[in-house]
């Protein structure tokens, strides 16, 4: 029962961060009824640029010393009370690294903002009135583009940045078993969850929101509203490239930086088409569910079988329900 637990906790953590990164999916979707098969090395740009700016940049002449490690004198006294290894150090080190760990996520949302912007102003809004079709193949071509252009920018050496929370190992007994799981992964969940919670609240409520929903519904009849569709379309990449930067910050964090960071995003397709392609309730469902089976497929068969497992579990269900647990099904006037 132990171990039951300890890879539930996994797998609530991992979920967590799926659904993170398939909010931009549906974003775009929603909006745009195009899917982004970019979307992964969007977020990986996204974990380059927060290495950019919550490393690289700390570090040059030009830069204020507390940037690179903020050491005021009761951080240096609440260290040297601490021991090594302790939650108290790993506190004390994350504080030190708070003005670097803040540099990098504003810098990587608005950097790969910026990017975003760019794509769908130069890229996409060029094929309005084209085929879906031809939309989808210029954002798998995106994916080469993008590819290749990370790997002019930076090197493609692994490379490790700072945790978005303490990091520091949780143990506890449960059931006569020890478990035991680091702070940053909670942390991380808790990041996710919120970013997740206020984006449903942001597409809820504000004005930009309702025109996203609007424009979901039916384009045409938002263009005769008055709703600026084209600003919508930027505004769905807008979302979509800010999440995706945390999103990538999370995972550079929990893995390391590389290039690999990018196939990470075709992975959680499975995801968003098990959710519904149109849905943010149903793929925070789906990534919960998907994140779980893959840890308890990890403990009872090992860790090849559980990378099939997210695409088993989506062919069953698009076998029942084709358009996801939430998706809308489209009826067709004739």
């Amino acid at each position: 029962m132990g171990q039951f637990i300890q890879y539930l906790i996994n797998g609530l953590v991992s979920g967590g961060i799926l659904a993170l990164i398939a909010v931009g999916i549906v974003a775009i979707f929603k909006a745009t009824k195009v899917v982004n098969f970019a979307h992964g090395h969007l977020i990986m740009f996204g974990a380059y640029f927060y290495f950019t700016f919550a490393v690289i940049l700390p570090e040059a002449a030009f830069m204020p010393a507390w940037v690179r490690s903020w050491e005021p004198q009761w951080l240096l006294d609440y260290r040297g009370e601490a021991m090594m290894f302790s939650p108290q150090a790993a506190i004390a080190t994350w504080i030190s690294n708070l003005p670097r760990i803040v540099l990098g996520l504003v810098g990587a949302m608005a950097a790969n903002a910026v990017l975003a912007l760019a794509i769908e102003r130069w890229v996409m809004r060029p094929l309005l009135g084209q085929s879906t079709f031809a939309m989808i193949l210029a954002t798998v071509g995106l994916i080469w583009v993008l590819d290749g252009s990370a790997g002019l920018i930076w090197t493609a050496e692994a490379e490790q940045v700072p945790a978005l929370g303490p990091n520091f190992p949780i143990r506890f007994e449960l059931f006569g078993e020890r478990l035991f799981f680091f702070s940053a992964s909670l942390f991380n969940l808790l990041i996710a969850l919120l970013l997740f919670a206020v984006l449903m609240l942001v597409l809820r409520y504000s004005r930009y929101g309702v025109a996203i929903r609007a424009t979901a519904e039916d384009q045409s009849t938002a263009y005769a509203m008055g709703i600026n569709v084209p600003k919508v379309f930027s505004a769905a990449w807008l979302i979509a490239s800010m999440t995706g930067a945390v999103a990538g910050a999370i995972l550079a964090s929990r893995t390391g930086l590389s290039p690999a960071i990018g196939l990470f995003g075709l992975s959680v397709l499975a995801v968003v088409l098990m959710g519904g392609l149109d849905s943010f309730a149903g793929v925070l469902i789906a990534a919960f569910l998907i994140g779980i089976l893959e840890a308890m497929t990890q403990w009872q068969l090992g860790g090849d079988y559980a990378e099939i497992v997210p695409y088993v579990a989506v062919l069953l269900v698009i076998l029942v329900r084709p358009h996801g647990f939430l998706g809308q099904k489209e009826i067709e006037r004739i």
